[in-house]
């Protein structure tokens, strides 16, 4: 049972928690085991296990007492300078501070900036809103969206990114004289805040976008992926290719492999001769050197290459995501495909994250067919994580347009079974973006 404790000051927020807990349930979302009670302090209190308790400041509470901090302190009516925010204390959160910068977005509006500081890291971050988007704007409802999101266990980037969404699509209107709010989830591009790469007043310099110039990288077409088979050694392209495989990843985990070089140039050669789309995991320079079709990078492996060097070479990019804020981040540099994982528990690559599940996978589907790519709209995804023959209707019918497979394949004593299996959900199953409740899985 999760219980969500909300101070007595702030009572008025109970009816938005529940107008939140109620929409994500719409959604699909598990809402049952989540339980609305009165905070004994003036924090808002997230119970989410006997051993794990997250508590929330806010300025909106009368009185608030800046000493009385909690894991994250969400600060409304800040009038700090912008510059001073990165210099608070690392469980601040400062919302809808407004961009003095004289140069306005693109459309001639002036931005707001949500700032925080990454739990673990420390790094400063912040999103983009626009002005124009948020005239509307409801402290309480942000604040609610923001805590009933964490109470769903999204992480405080994700919190935050969808928070900001879900309060720019809430419009008034009238019902039977009255005024009320009228609520629908965030899935548009044009909803959502925009994840700030470099900004030197904050101290935000994501390193691969401190390169000044603009990337992009080649578009593919989304039925050109197929099933995805990623794979750790070239032996596997060699036997999988000739079964009719069009896209596959050669992903070493080991940079002091001996043959590495070599399992990378045989891997080219194999894609070449079966005119199939080789991916190179992780080593972006030997993929450039030998030609590559394309590479894949994970979030922490994005930091170390070099995109500039990358898009020149003409090469396809694969880039990981693990929820909206890096979704959202990621679409900034237009990779050629966007991996969404891990959606299930798995046991080959330790994961920083948790499992993504259906309900959040079909989220992110929605919000990224919304998404200019190239000429077109809605990047290619490839789902990835725990996929196997048990599970792989309920990930297709979420509107991917790839799902990744490792052990299906690596572990089965007939990969081509597997492979026609798979072939045949994809070719004649319909992707569809229904989902039961998430608890059923």
């Amino acid at each position: 049972m999760t219980k969500i404790l909300i101070p007595s000051p702030l009572i008025e927020l109970t009816g938005f928690v529940q107008q939140s807990l109620l929409l994500a349930k719409e959604q699909g979302f598990s809402t049952e085991k989540l339980e609305l009670g009165i905070s004994p302090t003036h924090l808002i209190q997230l119970v989410l296990d006997p051993n794990k308790t997250l508590s929330v400041g806010t300025d909106l509470v009368d009185g608030f007492d800046e000493a009385l901090t909690g894991d994250f302190t969400l600060y409304y009516q800040s009038n700090l300078p912008l510059k001073e925010t990165s210099q608070q204390s690392s469980s601040a959160i400062f919302i809808g501070i407004a961009d003095t910068s004289p140069t306005p977005n693109s459309d001639g509006n002036t931005a707001l900036l949500d700032i925080w500081r990454h739990p673990i890291t420390d790094e400063v971050r912040a999103l983009s809103a626009n002005l124009s988007a948020s005239n509307t704007f409801q402290a309480e409802h942000h604040l609610a969206w923001t805590v009933t999101l964490l109470a769903l266990e999204f992480p405080i980037e994700d919190a935050l990114t969808l928070a900001r969404a879900m309060t720019n699509v809430s419009r008034e209107t009238l019902f039977n004289g009255e005024t009320c709010t009228l609520h629908e989830w965030a899935s548009h591009f044009t909803d959502f805040p925009t994840p700030i790469l470099e900004d030197a007043r904050l101290g935000i310099q994501v390193g691969w976008s401190s390169q000044s110039e603009a990337v992009s990288f080649p578009c593919l077409d989304k039925e050109s992926l197929g099933l995805y088979p990623v794979v750790d050694d070239v032996s596997w392209i060699e036997r999988l290719l000739p079964l009719g495989i069009k896209t596959i990843q050669l992903r070493i985990k080991n940079p002091d492999q001996s043959d590495l070089e070599e399992q990378i140039i045989r891997a080219i050669e194999l894609g070449r001769q079966y005119d199939a789309q080789v991916f190179i995991n992780d080593y972006w320079q030997l993929a450039i050197q030998h030609g590559a079709f394309g590479v894949h990078l994970g979030q922490e492996d994005i930091e170390e290459s070099n995109l500039i060097q990358l898009s020149e070479a003409g090469i396809h990019l694969g880039l990981s995501t693990h929820g909206y804020y890096e979704l959202l981040r990621i679409v900034q540099i237009n990779p050629s495909y966007i991996a969404l994982g891990h959606i299930f528990p798995t046991t080959t690559k330790q994961m920083p994250s948790k499992p993504q599940g259906l309900i959040r996978l079909a989220l992110y589907q929605k919000l990224i067919d919304s998404i200019p790519y190239g000429k077109q709209v809605g990047y290619p995804t490839v789902a990835i994580g725990g996929i196997d023959q048990s599970n792989a209707e309920l990930v297709w019918r979420c509107g991917v347009s790839s799902l990744a497979v490792v052990r299906a394949i690596t572990l089965s004593e007939s990969p081509k079974s597997v492979i026609e299996f798979f072939n045949q959900l994809m070719g004649s199953a319909q992707p569809l973006q229904v989902v039961e409740n998430e608890s059923a899985y």
